[in-house]
């Protein structure tokens, strides 16, 4: 694949990281300490949108078995994508309805529909886009287009956090309502001219390849491979992610800081992410294998969220940021080498199937993580009285929690994975 033709298709995932800074990054610190929201009613109502995610695999099998033009994915990523800046736009009115109410059942009821909104159109766009990707790389290149995409989208993470600062570090709420409507233009726009012209227009007939869902759903449960690398990818991004919406409180009130540093934190996190992906991408995974790489990340993340937990204890904010650095270097080489991994664990006509449990199992456990980060605040707090242990014993939690994922890949099996779906697929035709 031409460089700049994946420089153009990560345009998409450079707006997703900017869309990402304002819902986990931005929105929540501020519906937490400015708008003073419980931040277990705000890890459901920002945590929702990933649990539409079940839509996935649905609209993923549909891509493979449905056009529209002759195109499989792109009438998808676009649906997705308009569907996205309309909920983005809402975003902030909800939640200073929200405030008006103090929090009100009615008006979370409103702020979550909204994010449920949300959620469906990343999701639809989402793995669309990524079955977009599986079927225009090869195994071989697939490492270095991972590396380069997601980067994008690290990079995005970084405009979104300059450009929340720049914009909101006197926080009120004109200024709320303008970045959001600002970025949701943005977002639809640059996804738009990711995609655009990209897929090439295949005759609408059904693929040979193609399956029932009922035969797809029966297929996703049926092997063991899969089983256990939706367990991996599940467990992994669970405990990844689980300080979603505490680091940036954290922040703010264990450590004292301001709206303008707690944003900063992904820039450390996002140079971290990047410096992994570049190391993973240009060298370490081509020379260690995807499996090796994963794990160093993991190994790597959690030694980080042990040092957050030392700092809230001891509110001792003088090596935060090199600790978010080391957090965003695991996160960056289990990104390469868990999604190099995820892209290869499908077959020929159901990539769209597969995208979607694995995007399923994504989302499913990044809506966990930031309910169950936001809840355990809330419980340790209760029991406590002190933010400093609440928040140290979410990320103390993370770090223990890394052994599952650490364990289940290394009984992951790209060849075994396949040998297995083309068994249970030929089974199931014969049984038919």
């Amino acid at each position: 694949m031409p460089f700049l033709l994946i420089i153009r298709i990560g345009l998409r995932q450079f707006a997703g990281g900017m869309l990402s800074v304002l819902a986990l990054g931005i929105l929540n610190r501020v519906m937490k300490v400015e708008m003073g929201l419980d931040l277990g009613t705000i890890s459901l109502i920002v945590g929702i949108h990933y649990f539409a995610a079940p839509l996935a695999i649905p609209f993923g099998h549909r891509s493979d078995r449905k056009s529209y033009f002759g195109l499989h994915r792109t009438p998808y990523i676009l649906a997705g994508a308009g569907l996205t800046m309309i909920a983005t736009v809402s975003a902030p009115f909800v939640a200073l309805n929200l405030e008006a109410h103090s929090g009100a059942t009615p008006a979370a009821l409103l702020a979550a529909l909204v994010f449920l909104l949300l959620g469906i159109g990343i999701y639809t766009a989402g793995t669309a886009y990524l079955s977009l990707i599986a079927d225009l790389t090869s195994d071989r290149e697939r490492g270095k287009v991972i590396s380069v995409v997601w980067s994008m989208m690290m990079i995005g993470i970084l405009v979104g956090v300059f450009l929340g600062v720049g914009i909101l570090d006197s926080y009120s709420p004109d200024r709320l309502v303008s970045l959001f409507i600002f970025m949701g233009i943005i977002v639809c726009g640059l996804t738009v001219i990711s995609i655009w012209g990209v897929e090439r227009r295949k005759p609408p007939e059904t693929s040979p390849e193609a399956i029932s869902s009922r035969h797809a759903w029966t297929l996703m449960i049926s092997d063991r491979q899969t089983r256990l690398f939706f367990l991996f990818l599940f467990t992994g991004i669970l405990f990844l992610f689980l300080q979603n919406v505490a680091l940036e409180p954290f922040g703010g009130d264990v450590l004292g800081m301001s709206v303008g540093q707690t944003t900063r934190f992904n820039v450390y996190q996002m140079i971290g992410v990047l410096s992994g992906m570049a190391f993973a991408g240009s060298w370490l995974s081509n020379r260690l294998g995807y499996k090796v790489t994963a794990s160093i990340g993991l190994i790597l993340a959690s030694l980080s969220f042990s040092g957050l937990g030392l700092i809230s204890l001891t509110t001792n904010a003088n090596w935060v940021n090199a600790v978010i650095l080391l957090m965003g270097l695991g996160m960056g080489l289990f990104n390469v080498g868990g999604l190099a991994i995820m892209m290869g664990m499908s077959v020929e006509g159901r990539t769209g199937m597969y995208m979607g449990a694995w995007t399923l199992a994504q989302a499913l456990a990044n809506g966990l993580a930031s309910v169950a980060g936001g809840f355990t605040h809330d419980i340790v707090l209760a029991v406590s009285a002190s933010e400093s242990i609440a928040y140290a014993a979410v990320f103390f939690i993370e770090a223990a929690g890394l052994i599952a994922p650490l364990a289940l890949l290394q009984r992951l099996s790209v060849a075994k994975f396949r040998q297995e779906a083309l068994q249970s697929s030929a089974t199931r035709y014969q049984s038919d």
